[in-house]
């Protein structure tokens, strides 16, 4: 959640909306369902861990139910090592109250590669590397001399 939009997140899922997430051919690593758990889930992820962009979307309509699919691309800072990884999304949506909504977001990725040099803390200036630190995205062992 770059800008801290986690609780619009959790609002663009169904009450009974499911979330989960992981690497293929491994069991799931997060399983996140039902209002009250993507109520606390989503606010929970710090800004700057994690940008992801996400490409391609096909999506068939069937009245109030959807599926789809998209690709993505996630770049994930952890313990000042810069991460990416790909992807892609299979969803079903249902309509409610007229609106659009998350029933059931997996999250497949095929494989994370971490980078040498990157989004990590590695290379920031003082008053980058200071912000960075606040905001959590760096490891707080990072000192800023």
């Amino acid at each position: 959640m770059a800008l801290r939009e986690g609780a619009k997140v959790a609002q663009s899922f169904t009450d009974d909306g499911a979330f989960i997430n992981k690497a293929i051919g491994e069991q799931p690593n997060t399983n996140v369902r039902r209002r009250k758990q993507l109520d606390e889930f989503y606010p929970s992820l710090k800004p700057g861990r994690a940008l992801t962009r996400i490409h391609d979307h096909i999506m068939e309509i069937n009245g109030d139910d959807a599926r789809g699919t998209c690709t993505i691309e996630v770049r994930i800072t952890r313990n000042n090592q810069s991460i990416i990884g790909s992807g892609y999304y299979a969803d079903v949506y249902r309509r409610v109250d007229g609106r659009w909504r998350f029933a059931e977001r997996h999250c497949y990725f095929h494989r994370f590669v971490r980078l040498r040099k990157g989004m990590g803390c590695e290379g920031l200036g003082r008053r980058q590397l200071i912000r960075c630190v606040e905001r959590g995205c760096c490891s707080e062992t990072v000192g800023y001399s």
